[in-house]
């Protein structure tokens, strides 16, 4: 009986260690009467500790330049990931950004056409149309693969996260970056609430 006891909890055990591990939760904001929308988009991140390796990167992203427009005009990718960028529209367009060190220039392409980009570094990049003033679009590169876009309620889940410590970021163009330290179990669904403004980075 114990022999049997004791192989079932070695086999639950394996079980767990080989179970995906993911982080999931909710991200509120703690700033007056706004709410999370208005500080919308907002992506949360991990970023590996204890030397673990990051997944590679995911296949090409696309955003699409179609009424005159960036679709979508917000877009998340990671580090190292390429971005494919079609003129879905029967004029041209010329798509540029300055945000170093990811800036870039694709010149002047017809309709049908399409340019790949691949961008290297984290970090948000502003994207523009030297022809049309209203175009205007924002990518954010994202240091690995394991980010999430939350929800307008603020839900979010990371899959496929390596266990171990972690730093998860809470990121938002308006608002400083939120940051804490984590730390996942084999096969764990850890959950999070992560109070946007409440206060600055700890652990």
């Amino acid at each position: 009986m114990r022999r049997a006891a004791a192989a079932l909890g070695c086999l639950l055990w394996i079980g767990a260690a080989h179970a995906e591990s993911a982080v999931s939760g909710r991200v509120s904001l703690a700033i007056g009467r706004l709410a999370l929308a208005d500080v919308a988009p907002v992506v949360v991140y991990l970023e590996p500790l204890d030397g673990q390796r990051s997944a590679k990167p995911s296949a090409p992203a696309t955003l699409r330049q179609h009424g005159a427009r960036f679709e979508p005009s917000f877009l998340v990718v990671s580090a190292g990931q390429a971005v494919v960028m079609p003129n879905d529209d029967t004029i041209f367009h010329n798509v540029f950004s300055y945000s170093k060190p990811n800036d870039f220039d694709l010149g002047l392409y017809r309709s049908g056409e399409s340019k790949l980009l691949r961008f290297d570094h984290a970090g948000p990049v502003r994207l523009y149309c030297s022809i049309h003033d209203q175009m205007n679009g924002l990518i954010f590169v994202a240091p690995s693969p394991l980010f999430a876009l939350a929800s307008e309620s603020g839900a979010f889940r990371i899959g496929s996260a390596p266990p171990g410590r972690h730093r998860v970021h809470v990121w938002s163009e308006r608002l400083p970056e939120l940051v804490r330290e984590i730390a996942v179990a084999p096969g764990e669904e850890l959950s999070l609430t992560l109070a946007l403004g409440a206060s600055a980075s700890s652990p």
